[in-house]
């Protein structure tokens, strides 16, 4: 009895804490926001405006590292289009790292607060172009293959260890049985949607990869035509993110689920 305690009170502090997912972490790097107050010295307004964006940048270069470590740490088979993808976010991760590094060599030879300002322009117009699209495809991808998998892990782990506990607790005679059979069945229910919209949003990202190189420029017209390759329609509105969170929000359920179970476990025996 007390191992289903543990496992309820898990699942009450996992339902608060697992639906932070990557993408929530938005890249809020201001770079637009490096002001020195003008009340100052020329040369202390220098210092200062340099301090400021060599820290930005600094950060900036520590998140895409963040991402860099979380791609390489998604495993895959040999010769498979996932392989083939993570390795192509992971260069372009190298490339932010790259612009960001030769910003910070650029910044230690600039000498007014003209040339720093010019500076930032050029990192805010990477930002919201090139990096912003880049990034929200990366932290997809993490999402989608790395965070949401483990979720399920860990909650096919719950799941599972409740289930014991029940039928421990029919076999000593403590509950009736089958008195919580239609909980835990509506809890498989939950579950296998939320591998479901975890496996769609797998194959949805993928498929969205392969229409990407279907118009990659290396590839002429006459190739295609020789070579039709059959891609699946993009449902508008739906995306690896939005299935993804969804198997997230399923998960979020589920444990809420596991929690009411748990209250009526403690109420049939008596110690609520």
């Amino acid at each position: 009895m007390k191992q289903f305690i543990k496992y309820l009170s898990l699942a009450a502090f996992f339902s608060l804490t697992f639906v932070v997912n990557p993408t929530a972490k938005a890249e809020s790097m201001d770079f637009a926001q490096l002001i020195v107050a003008d009340d100052v010295a020329p040369e202390e307004r220098l210092a200062k405006k340099i301090e400021l964006t060599t820290d930005a940048l600094k950060k900036a270069d520590e998140r895409v590292v963040e991402m860099r470590t979380k791609l390489e740490a998604i495993k895959f088979e040999d010769e498979t289009p996932e392989l083939e993808l993570r390795n192509k976010l992971i260069e372009r991760a190298d490339q932010y790292s790259v612009f960001y590094n030769e910003k910070l060599v650029a910044l230690a030879a600039v000498q007014t607060i003209e040339e720093v300002d010019l500076l930032i322009d050029a990192v805010i117009v990477y930002r919201e172009g090139i990096y912003a699209t880049g990034a929200k495809e990366i932290l997809e991808f993490v999402l989608v293959y790395s965070y949401t998998p483990s979720v399920l892990v860990l909650a096919d782990e719950r799941m599972e260890n409740i289930l014991k506990d029940v039928t421990r607790l029919e076999g000593l005679e403590l509950i009736e049985p089958s008195t919580f059979v239609s909980g835990t069945d509506e809890a498989k229910i939950i579950l296998q949607k939320a591998h479901d919209l975890q496996t769609q949003a797998a194959t949805l990202l993928m498929e969205n990869y392969v229409a990407s190189l279907l118009i990659a420029p290396e590839i002429q017209p006459l190739e295609l035509e020789a070579t039709p390759v059959e891609v699946a329609p993009v449902i508008p509105g739906v995306t690896p993110r939005a299935l993804a969170e969804q198997s997230l929000a399923k998960v979020k359920k589920l444990y809420e689920l596991f929690i009411e179970t748990g209250s009526k476990v403690g109420e049939t025996l008596g110690i609520n």
